[in-house]
């Protein structure tokens, strides 16, 4: 693919278009037929109509389709690992439930697979004394497990309003396509490549108004893509960082891991769903300091604006850094910093009065001068 960029070029577009048209047919086919969405009745539920959750689908099938046509991107390892966890994904978006404790443990299943059928796992975490450890091969294979079954469900948890899963995958993808440039993994850069473009695809469909989510099969399945992109990348090239590739994967494993402290403090069940992430917090306060003006329709894409550039700045110096453990170590540290001060900071300004009312106040007031 990069012996002929203008090739490379059309093959992204067409997977990027395959995603877009995929999804036309997907809503149009659930509007023809009143298909239902059972996710209305949850209590977590933040979208008050009918939406399909199948644009994790429609990607899924637009790289199949790249891949059938012009060959070579993915091994077929890929494939067949990614299947489980895949199946799992779509019987959860056509409603048929399953536990939590299942779907860890078929991640666990595909997670198991791509070692096995790649050789690979995770020897280094640019940590001597963790290393140590991790050179014993069981141990080793645990903590890839692990890594590889967080990454999936962290992009799951994410998948709560309009644009954030794919824009989060779009930005992600960018960065490991970018390292693998520069590391000489043309194979892996293309795999990338093909995910930020098939994610784009559907972010170009979706955002703003929400007409379809990326749903389980997709978030589970673009997570382990990019999780094995990553493992790869390290265990071939041990001078990059693996906290340089936290700080690209920042947001939503901070997300995840911040998610799990809140329930455990509080008592509730680390799987349960609730509406205090990050991007539900920033929705409400859109909605509250503008005393209503600012209704759910808006403020749900909105709050994905809000969040990008925090999502695209650890990736960036991420990616600028990709090679130097300790700065990776210092982005990882400052990042977690300002999310979790940031995150308070917000609880504080909605639940104080006087706060809340000077920042309403103060955006009335730019609205009437500059608006």
């Amino acid at each position: 693919m990069y012996d002929n960029p203008e090739k490379f070029l059309a093959i992204t577009f067409f997977t990027c278009s395959i995603t877009y048209f995929f999804c036309l047919f997907i809503v149009f086919f659930v509007n023809l037929f009143g298909i239902v969405d059972h996710a209305l009745k949850n209590k977590h539920s933040i979208h008050n109509q009918s939406t399909p959750r199948f644009g994790g689908i429609a990607i899924i099938v637009a790289i199949l389709i790249t891949e059938l046509i012009f060959g070579s991107i993915f091994k077929p390892w890929f494939f067949f690992a990614f299947l489980p966890i895949f199946i799992v994904g779509v019987m959860e978006d056509f409603n048929y439930q399953t536990k939590p404790a299942v779907r860890l443990l078929i991640g666990s299943v595909s997670s198991i697979m791509a070692i096995y059928l790649s050789n690979t796992w995770i020897t280094s975490v640019d940590l001597s004394i963790i290393d140590y450890v991790l050179n014993f091969p069981a141990i080793g294979v645990l903590f890839t497990i692990f890594a590889s079954v967080g990454i999936i469900n962290a992009i799951n948890l994410i998948d709560g309003i309009h644009g954030l899963c794919s824009a989060v995958t779009v930005v992600i993808s960018i960065s490991i396509y970018i390292v693998s440039v520069q590391v000489g993994e043309n194979r892996i850069g293309s795999m990338a490549a093909l995910v930020a473009a098939a994610s784009l695809g559907l972010f170009f469909f979706s955002y703003p108004k929400g007409k379809i989510f990326m749903g389980d099969a997709g978030a589970y399945t673009l997570g382990f893509l990019m999780a094995w992109q990553i493992i790869l990348l390290l265990e071939r090239h041990p001078n990059l960082s693996a906290w340089s590739f936290l700080a690209i994967t920042f947001w939503p494993v901070i997300d995840t891991l911040f998610s799990i402290y809140r329930r455990l403090i509080s008592g509730k069940g680390t799987n349960r769903p609730d509406m205090l992430h990050f991007h539900h917090l920033i929705m409400r306060a859109c909605e509250i300091f503008s005393k209503k003006r600012i209704s759910r329709n808006i403020s749900n894409p909105l709050a994905t604006i809000i969040i990008l550039p925090l999502i695209t700045l650890p990736a960036i110096l991420g990616i600028q850094y990709s090679q130097d453990v300790l700065v990776g170590i210092a982005i990882v540290i400052v990042a977690s910093f300002l999310y979790i001060s940031s995150y308070f900071m917000i609880i504080k300004l909605l639940k104080t009065s006087r706060y809340r009312n000077f920042i309403s106040s103060s955006i009335e007031n730019f609205i009437l001068k500059y608006v």
